[in-house]
């Protein structure tokens, strides 16, 4: 479960399909798989998205700080993205837009998992 393997064991990134290369991860819990990747991408919309991550190793350990995984949504190169009521659980980032962390899980925690009414990239 999440981490074992890792996001890149046994695949690796192919630049066909504009996979994250996670060259920007410096902590274990970033080389995970995103819940949801948005790259060379205009007008999207998503309505009541779900994106959990409840384990590491099988260990639910991490949900002590609510830092199972660091990333959920990959927003890269993109606009008119619209997220209506995203729900999250246990991601650092709800949101990064090329790469930086734009809406914080800790600031948005309602009861069992944290939630957002509306993001928007314009």
């Amino acid at each position: 479960m999440q981490d074992n393997p890792d996001a890149l064991v046994p695949f690796t990134p192919n630049a066909t399909y504009s996979d994250p290369t996670f060259s920007d991860c410096f902590q274990a819990t970033c080389f995970k798989t995103w819940g949801l990747f948005i790259t060379n991408s205009n007008n999207v919309l998503s309505y009541g998205g779900g994106l959990y991550s409840f384990f590491n190793n099988y260990d639910q350990g991490c949900l002590l700080t609510e830092a199972c995984q660091q990333n959920m949504v990959g927003v890269y190169n993109s606009s008119t993205i619209y997220l209506y009521n995203l729900n999250t659980k246990a991601s650092e980032s709800i949101v990064t837009i090329d790469g930086v962390g734009v809406v914080s899980q800790a600031l948005n925690d309602n009861t069992f998992a944290q939630g957002v009414v509306l993001f928007e990239e314009p």
